[in-house]
């Protein structure tokens, strides 16, 4: 984490601090949220549209916190710890993680993708860490907010750092990664995520392209070769020309691809089309991680690491969260991939779910968001292709999840259908068939929260 005197943090946002204190302390860390506040800690309150940071100062004093950032136009700056005067907190959080970053000897690989980019940023990692000290995005830190603290976050004597960037917005890749300042740039995929702030999926991958505008010089932009419109993207993409491009994917037009691949409940085992590398094992699911891993691999050969190395660290990766997490319950086998949803992420999850070997097999989705006036034939669309998958029951939650299960019954012989409004009349239906051999499918958007039915399942 970022060790530094007060008088730098001044000096570097150009603030002023108010108060009679020892400038020369130091501060160890920085952070954004009260509840995780250490002890000499530089907290930096955030105003958002519900929540002002500024008003849980008591807290993070009682922490041990010994200095915070404050805006200008907040009333009551505290007393009791040092106060750095500035516009805007957010900008001095960002402001500071890049005078951090280019204190830094660390390399750091940035990562983005409409799909794809956590996992590929813990297999990244994972590789990574067989041979350097490694850091990398915590959870979902991978936003305007949670770069520049997941920079902030990395220790000085880290040696490579994996950081992942989300985008809902053009600009907000070109924003981040000059912050980031990638050494390696990846992206894993582009498709109609957050389509609604977008003209077409075109305009999506031309936002996602913007990453390579903070590669370094001689830096290297790893992309999935197989998709035609990204392929398009670069040729039309000016970039720096010292950067060097790679490719990965199932074409053998691609630096590195896809030669073999088997999949069973403990994971995935696939070779690739260089000679040196032996077969690789992850204990993950999904033939797109193999694709993911792909990537990595590239991003690792790039940093000096050789197959033997790549092939350990493989089995060193510290997956995130609510991503294809298999959790048993009683007799019920549950596959939680609730993080998000969108088509894309929909297939490869009932890809997956197409292993597992039940009496009953029962798939749950909730709405998925950001679809506009496309959202009830994107919804229909999915529930016509369940017609492609082994299910015995369809559960659906939310008020466009509806069309899923319309799509469902036109298309597809799934015995039950049965649509709820909300997770907890769900969660309350499931119940029953924690008695049973049965598996289950949970996968919707964010905001749904369905990781709720999961843990609601574990207290009985």
């Amino acid at each position: 984490m970022i060790k530094i005197k007060v008088n730098e943090i001044v000096e570097i946002l150009n603030a002023e601090c108010i108060g009679n204190w020892d400038l020369n302390i130091y501060i160890n860390g920085v952070s954004i949220d009260s509840r995780k506040t250490e002890r000499n800690n530089l907290f930096i309150p955030i105003k958002g549209a519900t929540v002002n940071g500024h008003s849980y100062i008591n807290d993070v004093i009682n922490n041990g916190a010994v200095a915070t950032l404050w805006n200008k136009g907040e009333p009551n700056p505290p007393k009791d710890i040092a106060v750095i005067l500035v516009e805007d907190t957010v900008k001095g959080l960002q402001d500071l993680a890049t005078a951090y970053r280019n204190k830094l000897n660390a390399k750091i690989v940035g990562i983005t993708g409409s799909n794809g980019k956590t996992s590929t940023k813990d297999i990244t990692a994972g590789i990574l860490s067989q041979k350097f000290k490694t850091g990398k995005t915590l959870g979902n830190y991978n936003s305007e907010i949670g770069v520049p603290y997941t920079l902030l976050s990395l220790d000085e004597d880290v040696e490579i750092a994996v950081i992942e960037m989300g985008m809902e917005r053009k600009g907000e890749i070109d924003f981040l990664t000059k912050i980031v300042q990638p050494d390696i740039g990846i992206i894993t995929s582009v498709g109609p995520v957050h389509i609604d702030n977008f003209n077409s999926v075109y305009d999506i991958a031309k936002a996602k392209l913007e990453i390579v505008n903070g590669i370094k010089d001689n830096g290297l932009f790893i992309y999935f070769g197989d998709d035609e419109l990204i392929q398009k993207t670069v040729e039309e993409t000016q970039m720096n020309k010292s950067i060097r491009k790679e490719t990965f994917g199932t074409k053998i037009s691609n630096t590195l691809y896809l030669k073999e691949f088997n999949e069973d409940v403990d994971g995935i085992t696939f070779k690739i089309s260089d000679e040196e590398c032996e077969e690789l094992h992850i204990e993950m699911l999904g033939k797109h991680q193999s694709l993911n891993a792909l990537a990595a691999i590239l991003a690792a050969k790039e940093c000096g690491m050789n197959y033997n190395e790549i092939k350990e660290g493989l089995l060193r990766i510290e997956k995130t969260g609510l991503r294809n997490e298999v959790i048993k319950i009683k007799q019920c086998t549950i596959l939680n991939d609730c993080y998000k949803s969108n088509p894309v992420s929909i297939k490869a999850a009932l890809d997956i779910f197409e292993l597992f070997q039940s009496n009953r097999k029962i798939v749950i989705l909730g709405d998925m968001l950001g679809y506009r006036e496309m959202s009830h034939d994107v919804h229909y669309n999915v529930g016509k292709d369940l017609s492609l998958y082994n299910i015995d029951e369809l559960i659906t939650i939310g008020q466009e999840a509806k069309f899923i299960a319309k799509g469902a019954n036109d298309n597809a012989n799934i015995k039950l259908i049965k649509q709820f409004d909300t997770k907890e009349e769900a969660t309350e239906y499931l119940k029953k068939y924690l008695n049973e051999n049965c598996s289950m499918l949970i996968k919707g958007s964010r905001f749904l929260k369905l990781e709720y039915i999961v843990n609601k399942l574990k207290e009985i």
